[in-house]
């Protein structure tokens, strides 16, 4: 047989070698290749990890440069909350997202001129025998809570039930039951002294009238000013007035309330204190049917200031005031004066008022000049009667006041000055007035002289005496600028000679001033003295501070119904409880963390690209706190920087 030929089998071999060697290279270039995208994938990442944070940045360098303080209208980066960086890095272009989170407030007390908070919940500064600084009335199983410190300069007696309170001194008795450890019958009292909260006015503010009450169930809105008529207001805020069951609405802004219904005529006569029987007292930025909280961040709310024996009462109804916030003041939302009083302005003697001008048509001719009626020094304008019975009128017109009479001034007295005489010994002259401000009735008089003589004497004829005409409504309304004088003289024998020397106007009016608190107000004990009163009374909800240091709350609180929001420096302070107490009664807020309000940052990185779009997954997320020294007013550049959390979305 012939030998079978092998040379396939080697071709066959040498294929299956080559295939193995090309499989094994073609796995090591694939792996090579994986390791390489690999790699770029790691550094694309990295790249963009660096991409974000710069972007992140140059957004918060941008927040901190800038005024932003979440106000409504405001967007983060000026324009826009978008912040677009084109090219940033010089390949890259991103975009970062700003939200801010629900506002926050700066709540603290670094040092006496910067302390927005009250450094007790209750200081009661009265040392009247007989008064109690705290009184209790509630059940027997009611507690009332108070969250902060009580110190009183007097005692605190819990009638019935418990109360609980950070802390209690007092430097008088404690009974009834106070939970926790209180101190009582202190010879010293720490933290027991008048802050002393300055003033919000340095004047009275313009006089108010009263707004229409035409619509029942409807808002009925107030300015800010002064107010005097207690008996207008409590009229309007009575259950079956014209606007009854309606919102009262105080704008913000700061009122100042002294109450004139006992001593102005002009007003309503009652006593000088407001009720509130019925509707809803709101006083500060309408907010869900309340006002905005001062320990939200609202900066617009109100300051109730009270004046001389001026109160409120809350019958019925709700009513509820909320203050401003301040960085460094406390958001007073109710005030008792501590100083000031009235003085009246005496426009008479020297100071009297004197014509500007005289009509030329009259009978005293030439002689009846200004400079002639104006002062007594003998030179007179002069007429003759030319019959018997003879009257001779003249027009004499300025009597203008030195300067503006302020709103709500009161007329205390008002008289003409007339210095005159006649020649004729056996008879007597006769002057009648009419008196014109230019609205309402003139105000008439007259007089009967004296027999003649070479002697001037000195007329007085009063006008107005019930303060209620035309020149007690005009110096009421601010609007007195002067006046017209029609002035008859008449001679009952001819040839007689009236020589008229001198026309004074001389006024007396006391114009609104601000008044420490007075009258019933500042009596004591409250209640047991029958001459006492409570400056506030009923149940009120202060979203705020109460200052009044000469003054008594007496409050009512219900379950769940909070009286004071943020603490009370007062005289004394009266709490009945209508149930069970629930919840805390009396607040101070605890110091806020150290940001401002915090804002929520998105980046997104657009590698190579121009325009970066805020939109899919961000690279990058971050939420930082803005701390202010001033929330309200951020200085550019000047502004702290907290960061509150940084991730990358997974």
């Amino acid at each position: 047989m012939r030998r079978r030929d092998e040379r396939g089998s080697s071709l066959l071999l040498v294929l299956v070698v080559i295939t193995v060697i090309g499989l094994a290279l073609s796995a090591l270039l694939s792996r090579t290749d994986s390791a390489e995208r690999v790699s770029k994938s790691l550094q694309d990442q990295t790249e963009a990890s660096y991409a974000a944070d710069g972007a992140m940045e140059a957004a918060i360098n941008n927040l901190r440069n800038s005024g932003y303080n979440g106000e409504s209208g405001q967007r983060c980066f000026g324009l826009s909350d978008t912040l677009s960086l084109i090219l940033f890095n010089g390949l890259d272009s991103a975009a970062v997202t700003c939200k801010p989170d629900p506002k926050q407030v700066v709540v603290h007390c670094q040092n006496s001129s910067e302390c927005n908070r009250p450094d007790n919940a209750l200081l009661t500064l009265g040392q009247i025998p007989g008064e109690a600084g705290l009184t209790v009335n509630q059940p027997a199983d009611s507690t009332l809570q108070i969250h902060g410190k009580v110190v009183s300069n007097s005692s605190v007696d819990v009638a019935a039930g418990k109360l609980s309170a950070g802390a209690l001194s007092a430097r008088g008795g404690c009974a009834g039951d106070l939970l926790g450890s209180p101190l009582c019958n202190l010879s010293a009292l720490p933290g027991g002294d008048d802050p002393a909260y300055p003033s919000p006015l340095s004047g009275v503010p313009a006089l108010r009238a009263l707004p229409a009450c035409t619509t029942p169930n409807s808002v009925v809105t107030f300015l800010p000013g002064y107010y005097d008529d207690a008996v207008g207001l409590s009229a309007m805020m009575k259950s079956d007035s014209a606007c009854h069951g309606s919102t009262w609405w105080f704008k913000p802004g700061i009122y100042y309330f002294d109450f004139h219904n006992e001593s102005n005529p002009l007003l309503d006569s009652g006593d000088n204190v407001w009720t509130v029987d019925g509707g809803s007292l709101i006083g500060g930025t309408l907010s869900g049917g309340s006002c905005a909280s001062p320990l939200n961040g609202a900066t617009a709310g109100v300051q109730f200031v009270f004046g001389g024996d001026s109160r409120l009462d809350v019958k019925s109804g709700k009513a509820v005031l909320c203050g401003s916030y301040s960085s460094t003041q406390p958001p007073i939302a109710l005030r008792g004066l501590t100083s000031g009083a009235d003085s009246p302005v005496g426009l008479t003697g020297a100071s009297a008022l004197k014509p500007t001008a005289v009509s030329l048509v009259s009978k005293f001719g030439l002689t009846a000049t200004p400079s002639r009626l104006s002062t007594v020094d003998g030179v007179a304008a002069s007429w003759k009667s030319s019959v018997a019975n003879d009257t001779a009128p003249v027009t004499i017109n300025g009597f203008a006041p030195p300067g503006a009479i302020p709103a709500g001034s009161l007329l205390e007295s008002a008289a003409l000055k007339i210095t005159h005489r006649h020649s004729d010994l056996a008879s007597t002259d006769k002057l009648d007035v009419s008196l014109d401000v230019g609205s309402g009735t003139p105000l008439t008089a007259s007089v009967t002289g004296a027999a003649g003589g070479t002697a001037y004497r000195t007329e007085t004829v009063p006008l107005d005496s019930s303060r209620t005409g035309s020149l007690a409504q005009d110096v009421y309304a601010g609007t007195f600028t002067g006046a017209s004088l029609a002035l008859t003289a008449g001679l009952a024998v001819k040839g007689d000679t009236e020589d008229i020397d001198a026309v004074r106007l001389e006024l007396s009016y006391t114009p609104p001033a601000l008044r420490a608190a007075d009258g019933c107000v500042v009596e004591g004990p409250y209640p047991s003295n029958t001459s006492a009163c409570a400056m506030v009374s009923g149940r009120l909800f202060v979203q705020g501070t109460v200052y009044a240091p000469a003054a008594v709350l007496d409050l009512g609180v219900g379950p769940g119904t909070p009286a004071l929001g943020a603490g009370a420096v007062v005289r004394a302070l009266r709490i009945t409880a209508s149930g069970t107490l629930s919840g805390v009664a009396i607040d101070l807020p605890d110091d806020s963390p150290a940001f401002t309000f915090g804002v929520q940052l998105m980046a997104y990185i657009c590698p190579g690209g121009l325009i970066c779009p805020a939109s899919g997954r961000p690279a990058l997320q971050a939420r930082i706190g803005l701390v202010d020294a001033d929330p309200s007013s951020p200085v550019a550049g000047r502004r702290a920087v907290t960061v509150l959390g940084w991730w990358r979305p997974g």
